[in-house]
């Protein structure tokens, strides 16, 4: 075999590997499009969640006057668990019927669902005032889960313990996605009224800033897919793997020479 031989095997068995490595195109969020002015500004409005039937709800009554507060602690849940848990809150709460009803004690029934915690929290706070002078009023959604499933480094269901939370903070709690993941086409499952529907969403545009979606609702579902070529990608260039494979393929051809 001559050396022109020699140069081809080796080209080719560079170019194969050189193709199989993840392309940073594929890998980078909140990409611009290519020859456009990169955008700094993107707007994009919290949105407000509706309480829906099967929520839970974590309600804390309070006033300025000890007797009173005692009387009210008894109705911040159960008052049998602790509330200084994630497990003690849940416990504590009170479910919102398939009416969007809750049933509060002293209270009565009280319209939840389809309002969200601030509209709740203003409702309780005006049916309080009739009985007491300048009460208080915390009021918080519980089963606020999102799940992150796929090509991620920590799958799983993750409590959100704040009012709202954005698909990049969630793939942090799922300790961001692997090299092998593909950003182009990341499923989203929301419910709406009953039905499961399916969103896909491009992480390596930056529109995704601006988009419906960049909030999560709690409930939601991501899954990620891996790349179609995964199996034969490497995360970076294999140098080591070319010199030992050079190497092999000219000890081979030595070896069959003579």
């Amino acid at each position: 075999m001559n050396n022109k031989s020699i140069a081809v095997i080796c080209m080719a068995l560079v170019c194969s590997l050189m193709i199989s490595c993840v392309p940073q195109e594929k890998v980078r969020y909140m990409q611009d499009p290519q020859g456009a002015v990169p955008k700094s500004y993107f707007e994009n409005k919290i949105p407000d969640y509706k309480v829906q039937p099967g929520d839970y709800l974590f309600i804390r009554l309070f006033t300025m006057d000890k007797e009173t507060n005692d009387v009210y602690a008894g109705m911040n849940g159960s008052g049998q668990y602790s509330s200084n848990n994630e497990q003690g809150i849940y416990l504590n709460s009170y479910q919102v019927n398939d009416s969007g009803l809750i049933n509060f004690p002293l209270l009565g029934k009280i319209k939840a669902g389809g309002l969200d915690i601030q509209e709740i929290e203003r409702q309780i706070h005006d049916l309080m005032l009739k009985e007491i002078a300048n009460p208080g009023v915390i009021v918080r959604l519980v089963n606020f889960r999102v799940t992150v499933l796929g090509e991620v480094k920590n799958p799983g269901t993750f409590s959100i313990n704040q009012s709202c939370i954005t698909i990049f903070e969630a793939f942090s709690l799922a300790d961001d996605l692997t090299t092998y993941s593909n950003r182009n086409a990341v499923k989203l499952l929301r419910k709406i009224d009953g039905n499961t529907m399916v969103y896909t969403l491009d992480l390596t545009k930056k529109d995704i800033l601006s988009s419906e979606f960049y909030y999560l609702r709690p409930g939601d579902i991501l899954y990620v897919e891996p790349l179609k070529n995964k199996q034969f990608a490497f995360e970076s260039f294999p140098y080591s793997l070319i010199l030992s494979s050079l190497s092999t393929v000219l000890a081979l051809m030595t070896f069959f020479k003579f």
